[in-house]
């Protein structure tokens, strides 16, 4: 069955339980910061920093993005300078062109006792003041906010997101070579992390143990394929995902894929072959007429990352149970 989504999570009782221990832990990491405050004036007030300091282990693209979007709808609400430290494992600003000035280092950040603010951008709990004359860290995030209008502020995120970036001249250069027209297209995404082979090392810990339940999962999501060709005739799709192995499988199908040699998870990427493919997937997805992500009880149904892509074009993005 295909449904439009806006790709929100919509948290259960469960999962407030974990928001209650994220502010605990918020609150212990945050005392690293607080040993560093001091009696001094902050020289650079009404500006909001989002750091992603290297020492942490950070999560992927999309909630990264998210994040930074985020905190951006509040500084500009607030009238404050927005500015974003992000080089690990890769330098954003080489994949992401600034479109205005958010570079920034960690020698700017000041420790004021009285000017120095820290802030946790969380879902759950989402303030639309700043205070006047201070300065705002971020350091912790939890990237869950996408809505394709703020709410408080009636932002379009496709519209902060373009006030920040541009696709670089490689993204771009990538993107004509394929030849293909925008929203001339519709992209399927479909994110199997360990199910069909040991993709990333995490956490989500799916892996089919036979080939027989592989073949069947490949078979069912090859059959939503056809569904999703049956509804846009005449128009090509282009299909994603982090498994190479699905991706050889669907040579069957009057289907196109981008070369998939260079899949890796952007938090494992150690070369820049592999993060561009990250980026490139992305906007190409973007690009399209509309992006249909697949959910089943063995894949990670809930990725937000062709959500991202969906959002960042501004188009229809659907959900199909396969």
């Amino acid at each position: 069955m295909i449904t439009e989504s806006d790709g929100v999570y919509k948290p259960r009782l469960k999962d407030y339980i974990s928001f209650f221990k994220s502010d605990i832990k918020y609150i212990i990491k945050s005392m690293r910061y607080y040993r560093k405050l001091r009696f001094v004036k902050a020289q650079k007030v009404n500006t909001f920093y989002m750091i992603f300091e290297p020492f942490r282990g950070h999560p992927g693209l999309a909630d990264r993005l998210k994040a930074i979007i985020s905190t951006y709808n509040l500084a500009k609400s607030n009238g404050y300078e927005f500015k974003v430290f992000f080089e690990t494992p890769f330098k954003l600003c080489e994949y992401l062109i600034p479109q205005k000035n958010w570079l920034t280092t960690l020698d700017e950040l000041e420790y004021s006792i009285s000017d120095t603010c820290l802030f946790h951008e969380v879902s759950w709990r989402v303030p639309t003041k700043l205070k006047k004359n201070k300065q705002y860290h971020c350091y912790q995030y939890s990237g869950n906010l996408m809505p394709r209008v703020f709410p408080n502020t009636h932002y379009k995120w496709c519209d902060l997101f373009n006030e920040l970036f541009a696709p670089s001249k490689k993204i771009i250069d990538l993107y004509n070579e394929l030849n293909i027209q925008p929203h001339s297209y519709v992209a399927i995404h479909i994110r199997f992390v360990n199910a069909l082979e040991r993709f990333e090392n995490t956490y989500f810990d799916n892996h089919l143990a036979t080939q027989e339940e592989r073949n069947a999962l490949i078979l069912r999501c090859k059959e939503g394929i056809l569904k999703v060709l049956e509804n846009n005739p005449n128009r090509p799709v282009y299909v994603f995902s982090d498994s190479k192995v699905f991706l050889e499988s669907v040579v069957d199908l009057p289907v196109k894929t981008l070369d998939s040699h260079a899949i890796q998870h952007v938090s494992s990427a150690r070369n820049d072959e592999a993060t561009l493919k990250t980026f490139l997937d992305m906007y190409v997805m973007s690009q399209s007429s509309a992006v249909y992500r697949f959910r089943a009880p063995e894949i990670y149904s809930i990725s937000h990352y062709a959500l991202l892509a969906a959002t960042i074009g501004d188009i229809p993005f659907y959900d199909l149970d396969v």
